[in-house]
């Protein structure tokens, strides 16, 4: 098994590509570390992983309150007594609308769960890393976060500062060999959208086990070709 007893901390991990990369690592030996807010969907997927024979534990999280983020990461070391990897998988976009038609809730909402959420874990985690003196921390952008696109203005905002946020913290962690990764996506099946398209629409998008495999990938490179940027865009669908 290509990751026997690391230990793996994913959040956004009760659906779409939190969920599928939760499984796929656990079959790969990881110790699963699952968070998100709804704790019946952690438990159905703490129990399918340990039906293949593999271990994971169910912390459920809301990633916007930094002291929950703080019980989570805490809560981890102390049980399993490391942190290798954190996959900051969780996200919302909540609507496709023109930005006047946000309010201040709705933008805030995304805007803290998908740039706060990983700043807080973020945060959280360093410390247990730098002592270890190893980690991963890995971000899921978009290309969004790259190119913006009319009508998702706080997602496309929140992706682009997460990109700086990556890029940033690369820099700072990597003498402490610990190496942070924004993976870019393009457009992935799953229900973070609120978009309806058509069966064939779908079918031309990545799927979230597409981006688990990707992540597997990631965490399993040696640390001279680990990179602050990789994109996963294997086809190129417009909003």
């Amino acid at each position: 098994m290509k990751l026997q007893g690391r230990v793996a901390i994913i959040t956004g991990a009760s659906s779409g590509v939190g969920y599928e990369t939760a499984r796929v690592l656990a079959r790969e030996g990881a110790v699963i570390a699952a968070a998100a807010r709804r704790r019946d969907k952690l438990e159905w997927l703490v129990g399918e992983i340990a039906g293949q024979g593999g271990r994971a534990l169910a912390f459920p999280t809301d990633v916007t309150d930094p002291t929950q983020v703080e019980r989570l990461i805490d809560g981890v070391s102390n049980l399993l007594g490391r942190i290798d990897i954190l996959i900051n998988s969780a996200g919302l976009m909540l609507k496709v609308a023109p930005l006047e038609q946000f309010s201040n809730s709705e933008f805030r909402a995304v805007i803290e769960t998908n740039l706060y959420g990983s700043f807080y874990t973020a945060r959280a985690v360093i410390p247990h890393m730098k002592r270890q003196r190893s980690g991963q921390i890995i971000n899921i952008g978009s290309r969004v976060g790259k190119i913006g696109v009319a009508n998702i203005a706080p997602f496309c905002a929140a992706k682009f500062a997460l990109d700086g946020l990556g890029q940033s913290l690369g820099q700072e962690l990597r003498p402490h060999n610990i190496y942070v990764t924004t993976l870019s996506l393009g457009m992935v099946n799953t229900d973070i959208h609120p978009l309806n398209p058509s069966e064939a629409f779908r079918n031309q998008l990545m799927t979230a086990r597409d981006v688990a495999e990707a992540l597997l990938w990631t965490c399993m490179l040696p640390p001279s070709l680990r990179v602050n940027d990789l994109q996963l865009m294997p086809r190129q669908v417009d909003l």
